[in-house]
C-alpha cells in the first residue's frame, strides 16, 4: 500500500510539473457521467458555441469556413447546425496545419506525435487543457471504474522499453521511461520482442511484481496470452483483474482466449492521440463515449447513422483550443447504440468498434468488403489464434494466419473455401500459415492493410 501511495502522489507531481494535473477535469468527469444526458448536452453545446465564437474570430480554417457557408457562431441552436461547417481529415491538416492554429496569444500546449500505425506519423500540438480532460482525467475515469487508479501494481506490455534509433540520445530517453515507469509501479514488458524467451521473462517478472492490472497494446497481449498457452506457463497464477487493451480491435473470440488464459475480463480503451479517450469499457460490458469532453458523430453518406448501424466517426474535441479540431473524421468506423448501460451512466455507447475505414478491401467487380467480414470470420474460427489480411493487387489477396495446434490445414481449407465463396473466384486467394505476424513501428499489428491507391 505504501508502494501504491508513492506511486500515485509521484504520477500526480509529474503530472501536475508538465500542466497536465487532471484531477480537477476528473472531478467534473466523475460527476457528469451521473448527470441526465440532456444536461450534459446543454452544457457541451454552451463549450461548442464559445468555440465556435473563438475559431471564427482567430483560426484562419474556420474563418473562412464559416464565411463561405454564411454561418455564425450565434447562429448555433443545436448540434445539427455544424453541418454548415466542412469535416476535415489528417490529410486536410497535413496540407496546412498552420492555418488550424488560432492567432494571438496560444494556450499553452505541448507537441505529441501520433502513433503512425498507418505509416504515417503526425505531430500534433495540444492544448494543455486537452491533455489533461481528455487524455489522462479519462483515463483515470475509466480505470477506477474498475477500481485501478493510478499508482495499483500495473504491467505493461507497450512500445518505448527500448531504444529503436542507435543513438546515445535515443537510449537516454529510453533509460528515463524506464525509470519514470518503474516509479509509477508499473512493470514492463517490451511488445517489440516478444518471442518466447521475452514472453518467458515477462511472465517471470509479473509474478515476481504481482500487477493487479495490466495495461497493453492489443496485439502485444494477444502474442503474450497464446505465448503463454504455448510455453504451458499459467496466466491465471499472475492474479491480474483486468486487461486492459488499447491500440487495436481484437475479435471476441481473441478476446475470450485472453481472458481464459488469464482467469480476468478484458476491457477495451478506445482513443487516440488528438482526441485522448474516445471511449472506454465499464465493468457492466457498455462501451462509453467520453461524451463530456468529445462531440461524435455517427455518419453514413452525410446523414447520423441508426443504432446498430456501422458509421464513420466525425468527432469535435471540446477542449482543444491550440489546434481546434470541429468535425474531425478520423478513419474510424463504430456503430451507436441506443442501449442503456445496467452500471447506471449516462454516457451514451457504442455498440460495436469496426476498424479503420482503409481497412477495407476491393474486388474487381467494384464491392467493397469491410474489415467486419473477416472479424466476424475469424470469430467463428477459435483456432487462428491472429489473423492478417494484405491486398497488394485490385484481383489478389495474402492471408496470414497463426494457428497454434495441429488442426492448421483442416483450417486453412475453411478459410479458402469460406472466402472463395463469398468473394468469387475472379479474386486470387493466398493464405499462408506462418508462426508469427510482423509488429509495426508503433508496437501495433494492423489486421487489414490495403495498399490499393484510393
Amino acid at each position: 500500500m505504501i508502494r501504491n501511495r508513492f506511486a500515485k502522489t509521484w504520477v500526480d507531481l509529474v503530472q501536475t510539473s508538465r500542466g497536465w494535473d487532471y484531477r480537477p477535469a476528473l472531478a467534473a468527469l466523475e460527476q457528469s457521467q451521473w448527470l441526465p444526458r440532456e444536461q450534459v448536452e446543454q452544457q457541451n453545446l454552451a463549450k461548442l458555441r464559445d468555440l465556435l465564437t473563438y475559431c471564427h474570430a482567430r483560426v484562419p480554417f474556420y474563418r473562412d469556413a464559416m464565411k463561405q457557408s454564411g454561418f455564425e457562431p450565434g447562429d448555433l441552436r443545436s448540434f445539427a447546425d455544424i453541418n454548415a461547417l466542412p469535416i476535415i481529415s489528417k490529410t486536410d491538416l497535413r496540407a496546412g496545419y498552420d492555418r488550424f492554429e488560432a492567432a494571438g496569444e496560444s494556450p499553452p500546449y505541448d507537441v505529441w506525435a501520433s502513433s503512425g500505425s498507418t505509416g504515417e506519423p503526425f505531430f500534433f500540438r495540444l492544448d494543455r487543457r486537452s491533455i489533461s480532460a481528455n487524455t489522462f482525467a479519462a483515463l483515470a475515469r475509466g480505470r477506477r471504474w474498475w477500481g485501478m487508479d493510478f499508482g495499483v501494481r500495473e504491467g505493461m506490455i507497450w512500445s518505448g522499453l527500448s531504444d529503436l534509433t542507435g543513438t546515445a540520445s535515443g537510449r537516454f530517453a529510453a533509460l528515463k521511461r524506464r525509470v519514470s515507469w518503474s516509479l509509477k509501479n508499473i512493470s514492463m514488458v517490451d511488445v517489440y520482442m516478444l518471442d518466447d524467451a521475452a514472453i518467458a521473462q515477462g511472465y517471470k517478472t509479473f509474478l515476481h511484481t504481482r500487477p493487479r492490472m495490466l495495461r497493453t497494446i492489443a496485439s502485444g497481449l494477444l502474442r503474450f496470452c497464446t505465448g503463454l498457452e504455448r510455453l504451458g506457463l499459467d496466466g491465471k497464477k499472475l492474479g491480474i483483474e483486468a486487461a486492459i487493451y488499447t491500440g487495436e480491435g481484437l475479435t471476441r473470440t481473441q478476446r475470450d482466449r485472453i481472458e481464459s488464459v488469464l482467469g480476468c475480463p478484458t476491457v477495451t480503451e478506445y482513443g487516440c492521440t488528438e482526441l485522448g479517450i474516445i471511449a472506454f469499457e465499464c465493468p457492466d460490458h457498455g462501451l462509453h463515449v467520453s461524451h463530456d469532453n468529445l462531440l461524435i458523430e455517427f455518419l453514413v453518406n452525410g446523414r447520423q447513422a441508426m443504432p446498430g448501424e456501422q458509421a464513420e466517426l466525425v468527432i469535435t474535441n471540446l477542449n482543444e483550443w491550440t489546434h481546434p479540431l470541429l468535425r474531425y473524421k478520423i478513419g474510424d468506423f463504430a456503430a451507436p447504440s441506443a442501449k442503456t448501460c445496467a452500471c447506471g451512466r449516462t454516457l451514451p455507447l457504442i455498440e460495436e468498434l469496426g476498424g479503420r475505414v482503409h481497412d477495407s478491401i476491393r474486388t474487381p467487380q467494384g464491392r467493397m468488403i469491410h474489415g467486419l467480414f473477416f472479424t466476424h470470420l475469424f470469430d467463428r474460427l477459435p483456432e487462428v489464434a491472429q489473423f492478417r489480411v494484405i491486398q497488394r493487387r485490385l484481383d489478389s489477396l495474402d492471408i496470414e494466419i497463426v494457428v497454434p495446434g495441429a488442426s492448421a490445414e483442416k483450417v486453412k481449407r475453411s478459410v479458402e473455401k469460406t472466402i472463395c465463396d463469398s468473394l468469387g473466384e475472379t479474386m486470387s486467394l493466398v493464405v499462408r500459415i506462418v508462426d508469427s505476424l510482423p509488429v509495426a513501428a508503433s508496437g501495433k499489428t494492423r489486421w487489414i492493410v490495403s495498399e490499393l491507391k484510393e
